[in-house]
């Protein structure tokens, strides 16, 4: 019994500096040699030789060129091999179906898009991802599914925008790819992708995705918040507006957040549109829209002064397609938070996120290579 802990702790060990040597390679953006890594992690040059040529043997690291003199020997430069691994990134929506080929330093080589033929319907997905699968010949590390919903492993516990409850999304793209499929919320994903490429904010942020519903994902001290069954975030469906007049929700209840502060709410649009079909920045200025823009901004920023008090989170990035609906809308937002200063908890401060619109694949992606090896893209 020893021998069975000791080889486990051995290998447990192993495994840990495996991804700490992958996770400098990677940061290192080609400028990290073995002995930066020694340096860096205090193993010995003998260890992290052993490392690396394991990395390199799996196809994941390449050695490139010299590195400048240090007045010795030029020692060998290593980087990420981006040629023999892929990641498939898959964006679910109500209206559209996207899917991404994405390399090991995050650069889409391939993007496809589909229309589904109704709302959450699974073949749509796995089409998506036969598609991809067609679109390389690299070998597919992972793939990172996207969705709206409530994500528990491999399981989507409830999408109300897709109508699915319990459902094995994993199993569903088995036998199409032959590579562990890793779930993600939309918010999350968007909020992974964001805190990736910024660090505006800090560690510590609220994000709130709005497009065709509203979901939130909360990053404290650097981690992003799961919540005792994975809903943290599920805000969409909290109830603001009562009595018999509030609007009548999917999900089956009168006044929920989503009814009200959605972007097809706030456009008057019907639900499970396509929001990348339509001009939503010429919608936004229509008089009807600037209404309910400006009574969707009061309500969301009460809603948010709450999580934030909660939460001493003070920090509130905008994703989905809100940062389409300009200055008009966040700028109602400041105005209504700054309107109702909450005592003893810090001021809201907001900003659209920077790479939900341009990079609609990071999040999934990044999601996917952090669950199979452990690393992230540096800022």
């Amino acid at each position: 019994m020893a021998d069975d802990h000791n080889k486990a702790t051995q290998a447990a060990v192993r495994e840990r500096n495996l991804t700490n040597a992958l996770q400098l390679v990677l940061s290192g953006n080609g400028t990290a040699t073995r002995a930066s890594i020694a340096r860096r992690t205090g193993l010995t040059s003998a260890t992290v030789s052993s490392l690396l040529a394991g990395l390199l043997a799996e196809g994941l690291v390449l050695e490139g060129q010299r590195a400048e003199s240090t007045g010795g020997k030029r020692a060998t430069t290593l980087q990420i091999d981006s040629a023999q691994h892929v990641l498939l990134s898959i964006v679910v929506q109500p209206g559209l179906i996207r899917g991404a080929v994405v390399n090991l330093l995050g650069t889409e080589l391939a993007t496809l898009s589909q229309r589904p033929d109704s709302p959450g319907a699974i073949e749509d997905v796995r089409s998506m991802a036969r598609r991809l699968v067609a679109a390389t010949n690299a070998r597919v590390l992972a793939v990172g599914v996207q969705v709206p919903g409530i994500v528990d492993g491999p399981l989507i516990r409830e999408s109300v925008q897709l109508a699915w409850t319990d459902l094995n999304l994993a199993d569903e793209l088995r036998g199409i790819v032959d590579a562990p499929v890793h779930l993600v919320n939309d918010a999350d994903a968007e909020a992974l992708a964001d805190y990736s490429t910024s660090d505006q904010f800090g560690a510590n942020q609220m994000f709130v995705s709005l497009s065709t519903g509203v979901g939130a994902a909360f990053i404290v001290d650097g981690s992003l918040l799961a919540g005792a069954a994975h809903r943290a975030g599920e805000i969409g469906h909290v109830p603001v507006l009562f009595g018999p007049d509030a609007p009548l929700c999917a999900c089956g209840n009168r006044g929920c957040l989503e009814e009200i502060v959605s972007v097809t709410s706030l456009l008057g649009l019907p639900h499970g549109t396509d929001l990348e079909s339509v001009d939503v920045q010429s919608l936004a200025a229509q008089p009807e829209s600037r209404e309910r823009i400006a009574f969707g901004a009061r309500v969301l920023a009460r809603a948010l002064l709450l999580a934030g008090a909660a939460l001493d989170v003070p920090n509130v990035v905008l994703g989905g397609t809100a940062p389409k609906l300009g200055d008009e809308f966040i700028a109602h937002l400041r105005a209504e938070a700054a309107r109702h200063t909450v005592r003893a908890a810090m001021p809201l401060s907001f900003r659209y996120a920077k790479v939900a619109l341009e990079q609609p694949f990071r999040g999934a992606a990044q999601h996917a290579l952090q669950s199979t090896l452990g690393v992230s893209w540096a800022l």
